[in-house]
Protein backbone atom coordinates (compact mmCIF):
# COMPACT_ATOMS: atom_id res chain seq x y z
CA UNK A 1 0.00 0.00 0.00
CA UNK A 2 1.39 3.41 -0.87
CA UNK A 3 1.74 6.03 1.81
CA UNK A 4 0.80 9.69 1.91
CA UNK A 5 2.68 12.60 3.42
CA UNK A 6 0.77 13.19 6.66
CA UNK A 7 1.30 10.02 8.74
CA UNK A 8 -1.75 8.39 7.23
CA UNK A 9 -2.30 6.04 4.34
CA UNK A 10 -2.35 7.51 0.84
CA UNK A 11 -6.06 8.22 1.21
CA UNK A 12 -5.50 10.15 4.46
CA UNK A 13 -6.80 7.91 7.22
CA UNK A 14 -5.94 5.19 9.74
CA UNK A 15 -7.85 1.91 9.49
CA UNK A 16 -7.51 -1.49 11.10
CA UNK A 17 -6.62 -3.06 14.42
CA UNK A 18 -3.17 -4.24 15.52
CA UNK A 19 -2.07 -5.80 18.80
CA UNK A 20 1.56 -5.46 19.84
CA UNK A 21 3.77 -6.26 22.79
CA UNK A 22 4.96 -3.29 24.85
CA UNK A 23 8.67 -3.74 25.58
CA UNK A 24 10.52 -3.01 28.82
CA UNK A 25 11.26 0.53 27.69
CA UNK A 26 7.51 1.24 27.22
CA UNK A 27 7.82 1.19 23.42
CA UNK A 28 5.10 0.03 21.07
CA UNK A 29 5.31 -0.24 17.28
CA UNK A 30 3.16 1.83 14.96
CA UNK A 31 1.89 -0.52 12.22
CA UNK A 32 3.99 -0.32 9.07
CA UNK A 33 0.81 0.41 7.07
CA UNK A 34 0.50 3.68 9.01
CA UNK A 35 4.12 4.80 8.74
CA UNK A 36 5.96 6.89 6.19
CA UNK A 37 9.18 5.62 4.54
CA UNK A 38 11.15 8.48 6.14
CA UNK A 39 11.08 7.92 9.93
CA UNK A 40 11.25 11.69 10.56
CA UNK A 41 7.80 12.00 8.96
CA UNK A 42 6.31 9.64 11.55
CA UNK A 43 5.62 12.46 13.99
CA UNK A 44 2.79 12.19 16.51
CA UNK A 45 1.48 13.87 19.63
CA UNK A 46 0.21 11.55 22.35
CA UNK A 47 -2.59 12.63 24.67
CA UNK A 48 -4.60 10.78 27.29
CA UNK A 49 -7.86 9.79 25.65
CA UNK A 50 -11.26 9.12 27.05
CA UNK A 51 -12.14 5.84 28.77
CA UNK A 52 -8.51 4.93 29.41
CA UNK A 53 -7.25 5.21 25.85
CA UNK A 54 -4.25 7.08 24.46
CA UNK A 55 -4.74 9.28 21.39
CA UNK A 56 -1.90 9.41 18.86
CA UNK A 57 -2.58 12.51 16.81
CA UNK A 58 -0.60 13.01 13.58
CA UNK A 59 1.52 16.17 13.64
CA UNK A 60 -0.47 17.92 10.86
CA UNK A 61 -3.73 17.37 12.76
CA UNK A 62 -2.18 18.54 16.03
CA UNK A 63 -0.83 21.59 14.19
CA UNK A 64 -4.44 22.57 13.38
CA UNK A 65 -5.19 22.55 17.12
CA UNK A 66 -2.04 24.56 17.86
CA UNK A 67 -3.08 27.18 15.30
CA UNK A 68 -6.37 27.62 17.16
CA UNK A 69 -4.67 27.68 20.58
CA UNK A 70 -2.34 30.47 19.45
CA UNK A 71 -5.39 32.74 19.27
CA UNK A 72 -6.12 32.22 22.99
CA UNK A 73 -4.77 34.89 25.32
CA UNK A 74 -2.28 33.39 27.75
CA UNK A 75 -2.95 36.44 29.97
CA UNK A 76 -6.49 35.16 30.63
CA UNK A 77 -6.19 33.24 33.91
CA UNK A 78 -8.67 30.49 32.98
CA UNK A 79 -7.21 30.14 29.49
CA UNK A 80 -3.70 29.96 30.95
CA UNK A 81 -4.68 27.02 33.15
CA UNK A 82 -6.38 25.30 30.19
CA UNK A 83 -3.30 25.84 28.00
CA UNK A 84 -1.03 24.49 30.75
CA UNK A 85 -3.28 21.45 31.14
CA UNK A 86 -3.20 20.72 27.41
CA UNK A 87 0.55 21.31 27.22
CA UNK A 88 1.30 19.11 30.22
CA UNK A 89 -0.85 16.26 28.86
CA UNK A 90 0.72 16.20 25.40
CA UNK A 91 3.78 14.17 24.53
CA UNK A 92 5.56 14.74 21.21
CA UNK A 93 7.12 11.67 19.65
CA UNK A 94 8.72 10.47 16.44
CA UNK A 95 8.97 6.80 15.51
CA UNK A 96 12.42 5.28 15.84
CA UNK A 97 13.98 3.29 12.97
CA UNK A 98 11.91 0.23 13.96
CA UNK A 99 8.69 2.28 13.92
CA UNK A 100 8.27 2.39 17.69
CA UNK A 101 7.09 5.17 19.96
CA UNK A 102 7.54 5.37 23.73
CA UNK A 103 4.65 5.83 26.11
CA UNK A 104 5.33 7.86 29.24
CA UNK A 105 4.73 6.25 32.64
CA UNK A 106 1.82 8.70 33.04
CA UNK A 107 0.16 7.54 29.80
CA UNK A 108 0.78 3.91 30.74
CA UNK A 109 -0.94 4.50 34.08
CA UNK A 110 -3.83 6.40 32.45
CA UNK A 111 -4.48 3.58 30.00
CA UNK A 112 -3.61 0.71 32.36
CA UNK A 113 -1.44 -0.69 29.55
CA UNK A 114 1.33 -3.00 30.70
CA UNK A 115 2.61 -5.71 28.36
CA UNK A 116 0.19 -5.50 25.40
CA UNK A 117 -1.35 -2.62 23.49
CA UNK A 118 -4.09 -2.57 20.89
CA UNK A 119 -3.65 0.09 18.22
CA UNK A 120 -6.88 1.05 16.50
CA UNK A 121 -7.32 3.10 13.38
CA UNK A 122 -9.75 5.79 14.48
CA UNK A 123 -9.98 7.16 10.94
CA UNK A 124 -8.17 10.49 11.54
CA UNK A 125 -6.09 9.46 14.58
CA UNK A 126 -4.74 6.34 16.23
CA UNK A 127 -6.15 5.11 19.53
CA UNK A 128 -4.04 2.94 21.81
CA UNK A 129 -5.92 0.74 24.26
CA UNK A 130 -5.36 -2.02 26.77
CA UNK A 131 -6.97 -4.91 24.83
CA UNK A 132 -9.31 -5.86 27.68
CA UNK A 133 -10.53 -2.28 28.06
CA UNK A 134 -11.30 -2.01 24.35
CA UNK A 135 -13.20 -5.32 24.46
CA UNK A 136 -15.48 -3.75 27.09
CA UNK A 137 -15.90 -0.40 25.28
CA UNK A 138 -16.30 -1.27 21.60
CA UNK A 139 -19.70 -1.24 19.98
CA UNK A 140 -21.00 -4.23 18.04
CA UNK A 141 -20.87 -4.34 14.24
CA UNK A 142 -24.63 -3.91 13.80
CA UNK A 143 -24.52 -0.67 15.79
CA UNK A 144 -21.52 0.43 13.75
CA UNK A 145 -23.46 -0.22 10.54
CA UNK A 146 -26.43 1.76 11.94
CA UNK A 147 -24.06 4.69 12.50
CA UNK A 148 -22.76 4.45 8.92
CA UNK A 149 -26.33 4.38 7.62
CA UNK A 150 -27.30 7.45 9.65
CA UNK A 151 -24.22 9.33 8.45
CA UNK A 152 -24.92 8.48 4.82
CA UNK A 153 -28.57 9.51 5.14
CA UNK A 154 -27.87 12.71 7.00
CA UNK A 155 -25.02 14.16 4.95
CA UNK A 156 -23.99 16.97 7.32
CA UNK A 157 -22.45 17.22 10.79
CA UNK A 158 -22.83 13.80 12.36
CA UNK A 159 -21.01 14.37 15.65
CA UNK A 160 -24.27 14.00 17.57
CA UNK A 161 -24.86 10.60 15.94
CA UNK A 162 -21.45 9.37 17.09
CA UNK A 163 -21.98 10.73 20.60
CA UNK A 164 -25.41 9.11 20.92
CA UNK A 165 -24.24 5.63 19.94
CA UNK A 166 -21.26 5.61 22.32
CA UNK A 167 -23.10 6.77 25.44
CA UNK A 168 -23.22 4.15 28.16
Amino acid sequence: MSKGTDNTTAAGWFLGEYEYTVDGQRRVAIPSQWRQPDPRQNHFFLLPGRHGSVQAVPAPTFQELLDKLRKVSFADSQAAVALATIGSMAQECVCDKQGRISLTPKLMAHSNISDRALLLGAVTTIQIWRPETWAERQIDSDTGLDVIQQIQERGDDFTDILKKVTRN
